[in-house]
């Protein structure tokens, strides 16, 4: 018989279970681990969000403060007041914070209260003369073109489109009539007659009251060089013409006007003409080369040869610029540009449009006369030669009672001389004057009444040569007479020229006295004296051709102040507003890459010819929009330290973001009443 033996299970029961307590171990592992992780992630995110919290109070802290303060990112001015960094100690709990702050340069902010107080233009185009048979505003262009401007446009006399049409994306008003096609918003005001301050002359003032020192024309001896010119007084037309043409020593030059104020008042031909000077027009014309005036673009602060126009100096339509320049006019002064291109630049101001071109209209030349009372006498007695024993008060003064003799007897030489020295003027005589007249008197008399007694004097200015004049003298008595003897008289001699220069500083009179007597002659000579007439600069009144009405032609000979003659070659760019309430502005364009006016034209008249190469379809003329930019904006940067009573503004910075500031009042900022934008706001990382 077989036995059977049963089997034991219980060593696969242990197995089993030796396998669930080891899956419910990996598990409970499992879910232990999980639960670290997510109690580490919820600090570390609680964490996270206290940074955030803190960081985010501490930029708005950082932004209150400059909407409480009065920051206007003036050279040397620091963010928060005392620094550029504000400590925000334990700001959020137990955290602190500090911001960074990084100003940047102004921009554009149209600040206009009314018509009469702002820093732009109230119109585009603003025509000011009401001259009988004078177009205020005349448009020339093929039929198919459209003149575009961007403001409004007011002429106090007639608008003429002759061909194509105008359009702006303002208003157009005119006193007179209006002909050809406008298109504007709202439809255009033709003879109007209501009051418009938008019509009115908003009388800017120049830059200046007086007229800036004189400048000579600086050195032109290397072609594509770069010829810079310092801020001040020109008179010069032909020579900055001649400068400035295809064949002359420095030709294909970039002509750099610095950034300050020129007074263009040009004596070469008129009334007012220095015979010191090429005659010529009063007119400059640029011919060739590249004028850039203003603070140039350009990273090294000098403008290259053959710079890009436009773009070729700082403007004040894209921000606060660096510094322009105002070139005013004076006299019957123009400048026309031919076969150049030339950009001027205007200086921003929160406070005044930045008027680049400027015609006078007021002012008049005084001319000096130092005669009579003021008339100059001698000093010393540098040779009494015949006059024996005298001093500088012996002909001084024609009193009759001191006074220098000469005993002639015959056989002496006929001729008895003393030279006297001094005669400065009372105060310096400005470079730039103009020598109107000069006259020696000499008072004197002699015995000999059959006899005459020429006289000839000489005048040598102090460091320079001298000039020379003579009178016939006359039979001898008791009485004084006074012999006036011109001198300089073709106002080219070494006087004129020191007198222009601003170095006559006095002179030195020789006076040689004659006699043809028979026998024996007493020569007197009771005083020895210098007057002079001159005109020294002063801005002066729109004068001459400019203010010539009424203005009907256009072209190179045209009295434009400013004209822009029919040349493929040339191009023309006031980065700024143009000032002439009275003189005309004419322009032929045919090459222009952006706006050719930008900021507004004040004029008595502009006309302006479109050819059928002029490509640019933008506005011409612009003025900024109503719509103020920003005024001032900085970068801020938010450091936090997590359990700490300090923050040091190192590393990484938490937050970041650019803030712009606005004030109804750019130049006394409202305390507490800032207007704040955030322009960005990012977290690094």
């Amino acid at each position: 018989m077989i036995r059977r033996t049963r089997r034991d299970d219980s060593g696969a029961s242990l197995i089993l279970v030796l396998i669930i307590v080891t899956v419910i171990a990996l598990c409970l592992s499992a879910l232990l681990f999980f639960s670290d992780t997510n109690l580490r992630a919820t600090i570390a995110l609680r964490d996270q969000a206290a940074t955030v919290s803190a960081a985010d109070a501490a930029m708005k802290s950082a932004i209150n403060t400059l909407r409480a303060g009065t920051y206007t990112a003036a050279p040397g001015e620091q963010c928060f007041g005392g620094g550029n960094t504000l400590s925000l100690p334990l700001i959020s709990g137990q955290d602190s914070a500090a911001v960074t702050c990084t100003g940047e340069a102004a921009k554009v902010l149209i600040h206009c209260p009314s018509v009469a107080q702002c820093n732009r233009p109230g119109a585009a185009l603003l025509t000011l003369g009401r001259v009988p048979g004078e177009d205020g505003v005349r448009i020339e262009q093929p039929t198919t073109s459209v003149f575009r401007v961007h403001g409004t446009v007011f002429s106090n006399s007639t608008l003429n489109v002759v061909n194509g049409s105008l359009t702006t994306n303002a208003g157009v008003y005119a006193r007179g009539a209006c002909t050809g096609a406008v298109q504007s918003t709202p439809p255009p005001s033709c003879n109007y007659s209501a009051a418009n301050a938008l019509g009115d002359d908003p009388g800017y003032a120049p830059e200046t009251s007086t007229a800036p020192p004189w400048r000579a024309l600086p050195p032109c001896t290397t072609p594509s060089s770069v010829v810079a010119f310092e801020p001040g007084y020109y008179d010069d037309a032909k020579g900055l013409t001649d400068m400035m043409a295809g064949n002359s020593a420095c030709r294909y030059s970039t002509w750099w006007f610095k950034p300050g104020v020129y007074y263009f008042d040009f004596h070469n031909a008129g009334a007012d003409r220095n015979p010191l000077l090429k005659p010529s027009e009063n007119v400059w014309t640029i011919d060739d080369g590249r004028l850039v005036a203003g603070t140039p673009s350009a990273p090294s602060g000098v403008p290259p040869v053959n710079v890009q126009i436009p773009g070729a100096c700082d403007n004040p339509i894209d921000g606060v610029n660096a510094g322009g320049v105002q070139f005013i006019f004076g006299g019957d002064s123009r400048l026309a540009v031919k076969s150049g291109q030339a950009e001027i630049c205007g200086t921003y101001s929160t406070s005044r449009p930045p008027v680049a071109v400027y015609g006078l209209t007021s002012g008049t030349a005084q001319t000096v006369t130092l005669t009579g009372t003021t008339t100059l006498k001698p000093t010393t007695v540098t040779d009494a030669g015949q006059f024996g024993t005298t001093t500088a008060t012996t002909f001084a003064d024609a009193d009759g009672s001191v006074f220098g003799t000469w005993k002639f007897k015959k056989g002496d030489p006929a001729t008895g001389t003393v030279t006297v020295g001094g005669f400065a003027p009372p105060a310096p005589i400005p470079a730039g004057s103009v020598l109107r007249s000069a006259t020696a008197k000499v008072v004197h008399r002699h015995n000999d009444s059959a006899a005459t007694d020429p006289v000839s004097v000489t005048v040598t200015p102090n460091g320079s040569t001298a000039v020379t004049g003579t009178a016939t003298g006359q039979a001898g008595s008791s009485s004084w007479r006074t012999d006036a003897i011109p001198l300089d008289t073709a106002g080219t001699g070494s006087l004129a020229k020191a007198v222009n220069a601003g170095t006559f500083t006095g002179a030195t009179i020789a006076v040689s006295v004659s006699t043809n007597s028979k026998a024996s002659d007493n020569v007197d000579i009771d005083a020895i004296q210098l007057d002079l007439s001159y005109t020294p600069p002063a801005l002066r009144a729109a004068s001459g051709c400019v203010v010539a009405t009424p203005y009907t032609a256009s072209g190179s000979s045209a009295c434009a102040l400013i004209n822009l003659v029919n040349n493929s070659g040339n191009q023309f760019y006031v980065q700024g507003t143009t000032y002439a309430p009275l003189g005309v502005v004419d322009l032929t364009l045919n090459n222009a890459a952006e706006q050719v006016f930008r900021f507004g034209t004040i004029a008595r008249a502009v006309w302006i010819k479109e050819t059928g190469s002029f490509a640019y379809t933008g506005p011409v003329i612009e003025v900024p929009d109503d719509t103020p930019g920003f005024g001032v904006s900085a970068y801020l940067n938010a450091y936090v330290c997590p359990k700490s009573t300090s923050c040091s503004a190192t590393g990484t910075p938490a937050l970041r973001s650019r803030v712009a500031m606005f004030d109804s009042d750019t130049g006394s900022p409202p305390v507490r009443r800032r207007k704040v934008a955030v322009l960005s706001w990012s977290t690094p990382g």
